[in-house]
């Protein structure tokens, strides 16, 4: 199959044996399809078109869905393509993808593409960049070569990789003026999920990557320039936290905190990035991932415990929770440990979810409507 190549889904709706919602699921179980990573933007502003991953004959390959009648188009072909780390602009003209070690932009009105930076030789892009909210600037982490730890598309790769201490650095990309910089460089430490803060392109949110129980402390911010380094929540072995996200408005950040000895609950807080003070804002379910809506007035999380096995929702003036489906998936890998990992994530307008589960066997899009 070639790019343009236009392929259909049929749409399969039914309702949540556990809460009686109508979910509808996008993708046929027959090959593995799964929507970005949780924090990117996949739906077009006018909620019609979502972009998603599907492993066919050519290999897994970027598609461009409609969501009114399943018709999607193929975006991309060949080999290397982060099938995870993809994300439109906030205008939907461009979506910035990363195949092998580049970083691309494609226009989505003529699917022309053009590379707007690769990592030069002796470095590894980890592929999950960071797209500032202005579409200027991207932040990205590479490591150096001989400190990669070869992945065998599981989770086993993951513990070997924090303690071979890899060489990593942050690099900030100007995509208007196709220039770059080292942000911050550490001989010894696997850095991830570099976060451009919204409205404010200096400042930049990054975590120390590895086992939760091992790692130094998670979050930490700098600034473009490199100055201001900061820790910005210390931590001990017994307290994990994880999947840092900021606010669409750049006023904060959220992430999820849990102690070793609460093995069922954790709790939402959030962070001011310049004064470092926290905010416990309610205690929930164990989320393995979670982000709120554009205005903040909703969250939705994945519950990973087997008898949390839902999607929820949460009214975040309330500070409420509920379960809003489940989404019954294994957590298996199909190739690429994340692969089976709900990521559950809003619509621009929070009228509708989109998460991934293999429910029915293999990864597959489901859809449940709020409003």
């Amino acid at each position: 199959m070639a790019k343009g190549t236009i392929v259909h889904n049929e749409f399969y709706r039914f309702d949540d044996p556990y809460t009686g919602r109508s979910l509808t699921r996008l993708t046929a179980p027959e090959q593995v399809n799964h929507h970005p990573y949780f924090y990117y933007k996949m739906v077009t502003n006018d909620n019609r078109y979502l972009i998603y991953a599907s492993d066919r004959e050519d290999g897994r390959q970027l598609y461009r869905m409609d969501l009114q009648d399943g018709t999607a188009v193929q975006l991309t072909d060949g080999e290397g393509i982060h099938d995870f780390n993809s994300s439109l602009t906030s205008d939907d003209r461009y979506l910035i993808y990363c195949r092998g070690q580049q970083i691309a932009r494609m226009d989505m009105s003529s699917l022309e593409e053009e590379v707007l930076y690769e990592s030069p030789a002796g470095w590894r892009s980890n592929a999950n960049p960071g797209l500032g909210s202005d579409d200027r600037f991207l932040v990205l982490v590479e490591m150096n070569e001989k400190d990669v730890v070869p992945s065998k598309g599981d989770w086993s790769v993951f513990e070997p990789q924090w303690a071979a201490k890899p060489h990593c650095r942050i690099v900030y990309l100007d995509m208007q003026q196709r220039t770059s910089c080292i942000v911050h460089e550490e001989l010894n430490c696997w850095l991830g999920h570099p976060q451009i803060r919204p409205g404010d392109p200096d400042t930049i949110l990054f975590c120390h990557e590895g086992p939760g129980h091992l790692i130094d402390a998670r979050l930490w911010l700098v600034q473009k320039d490199g100055s201001r380094l900061r820790c910005a929540k210390p931590q001990t072995h017994d307290e994990l936290i994880t999947h840092e996200y900021w606010l669409a408005d750049g006023s904060r950040f959220a992430y999820v905190y849990r102690h070793k000895d609460d093995l069922h609950h954790e709790s939402i807080r959030l962070m001011d990035p310049e004064t470092l003070e926290e905010e416990v804002w309610m205690n929930c379910s164990k989320y393995c991932h979670f982000i709120s809506n554009s205005e903040h007035t909703r969250i939705v999380g994945d519950g990973q415990l087997p008898e949390q096995h839902f999607i929820y929702l949460v009214d975040v003036q309330a500070r409420r929770e509920e379960k809003l489906v489940s989404h019954g998936t294994s957590w298996k890998t199909y190739g690429n440990n994340q692969d089976a990992h709900p990521h559950p994530a809003f619509a621009p307008d929070g009228s509708f979810i989109i998460f991934t589960s293999d429910m029915e066997g293999i990864p597959c899009i489901y859809k449940v409507d709020l409003e």
